[in-house]
């Protein structure tokens, strides 16, 4: 097993953890940015996704944070910013909550609960997987049934998603429709930034910020407005804002 990570800069390091369905590329409007402020950036594929290795099995929280885990071993990274995006948030939390390499963690728009619309989204998979990647990238990036990001940029990542492993994306739908953070979510302890997109229709923010803010003790919860679920790209300057802030607190 193989996990594709790119390493940048120097200083202090931020690891990111990208969410279903997509890769690595998805932070291409935060490397640079987090970089030119002087720290190290770790983005990698999680199993199945982008370049990483695709095996047949492990599209499990507890795998997917055993990945993650093993990745910051490797690299010997210590005292790190853990930054995850939608179903990658929770490995994150899970990485959080039992290791002591983490100095902070940021959340965005995360998909950490089970949700309904995992078990429609993984059968969907199974019979007309591009046609469900697009509609799920539609709402991804809409506000008000509008998108909020170009149809240039969109395509670029559907043709991200759909080259994942088939396998991968069936199967990642399992791994959040059985989750369960409860026994996780106490455990962190690190200061924690949540960020939420106003407008986003794919996790609706009381389902998912809020409870994480009341889940998680002294974290704090900042909502875009007017943003979507994928706030890291239609609002990026917001955003990154929002993230150097914090890290440099």
């Amino acid at each position: 097993m193989s996990l594709f990570y790119e390493d940048f800069g120097d200083g202090e390091p931020v690891v990111l953890v990208h969410g279903w369905p997509l890769s690595q590329r998805f932070w291409e409007a935060q490397v640079g940015v987090l970089v030119e402020a002087g720290r190290r950036v770790v983005s990698y594929d999680r199993r199945g996704f982008g370049r990483s290795s695709r095996p047949w099995t492990g599209y499990d929280h507890a795998t997917f944070t055993a990945d993650l885990a093993a990745l910051i071993d490797s690299l010997g990274l210590t005292g790190l910013a853990l930054v995850a995006f939608s179903t990658g948030c929770a490995e994150a939390v899970g990485y959080a909550a039992t290791s002591d390499r983490v100095s902070r963690l940021v959340l965005s728009s995360p998909a950490v609960y089970p949700d309904p619309i995992a078990h429609e989204l993984r059968a969907a998979s199974r019979r007309h997987r591009i046609p469900m990647l697009d509609d799920v990238l539609l709402r991804f990036f809409a506000v008000d049934g509008q998108s909020a990001l170009d149809e240039q940029t969109r395509l670029y990542l559907l043709r991200i998603a759909a080259d994942a492993s088939p396998q991968a994306t069936a199967q990642s739908l399992a791994a959040w429709s059985s989750a369960d953070p409860a026994v996780d979510l106490p455990r962190v302890t690190v200061p924690t930034l949540i960020v939420q997109g106003e407008a986003d229709a794919f996790v609706p923010p009381q389902d998912s910020g809020a409870r994480l803010e009341r889940a998680i003790g002294g974290s704090a919860l900042v909502t875009i407005p007017g943003a979507p679920h994928g706030a890291p790209l239609t609002h990026h300057e917001q955003w990154n804002q929002l993230l150097l802030e914090f890290l440099a607190r």
